[in-house]
């Protein structure tokens, strides 16, 4: 219990730094030249998306940042050792082909270019036909709104935050 208070309260005050840090600095409308673009964002969401289907966790080490943390579907925050282990368990059961695709994402600019929030949504298709008798296989489609937070270290992006949340669009 202790230390899920400790996790909260460290989790709060990672939020509440980041939102004084953004409430003072504007955001650009235009990125920083380089790799210090909003392309070169959206290739290092499209690599952590495949590591993450792959579980490669090399990919992942690199993508995350010490102070990762990622606050799930379910509401648990997870710091980037927990997150990490998981992707190095061995699968039981292999899950079904599966692709995301990004939708509607957006990236701001803070901090002089060396912050970067990235929001939209990851729609996950199967990519197999469901069987005959089977299901729809639109049930099986899965939509996430996330939004990353990344910090500019080292030559590269580095995420050190992320939080995901499942829904069904409104139709």
């Amino acid at each position: 219990m202790k230390n899920n208070n400790l996790q909260i309260i460290s989790i709060n005050y990672i939020i509440a730094t980041a939102a004084a840090i953004l409430a003072t600095v504007p955001a650009f409308a235009q990125a920083p030249g380089g790799a210090r673009t909003a392309a070169a964002l959206m290739t290092v969401e499209h690599a952590w998306l495949t590591a993450l289907n792959r579980h490669d966790v090399t990919t992942l080490a690199r993508i995350l940042g010490r102070e990762f943390i990622d606050s799930d579907f379910q509401g648990d925050a997870i710091p980037r050792k927990q997150y990490l282990g998981y992707f190095t368990r061995p699968v039981s059961q292999p899950a079904p082909s599966a692709q995301g695709v990004f939708e509607d994402t957006k990236v701001r600019f803070v901090a002089g270019g060396e912050v970067a929030i990235v929001t939209g949504v990851v729609v996950t298709r199967p990519v197999a036909q469901p069987k005959v008798g089977a299901a729809s296989g639109a049930a099986a489609v899965r939509y996430s709104r996330f939004t990353d937070v990344f910090v500019w270290r080292d030559g590269r992006w580095q995420a050190v935050t992320g939080q995901e949340t499942h829904f069904t669009p409104a139709r």
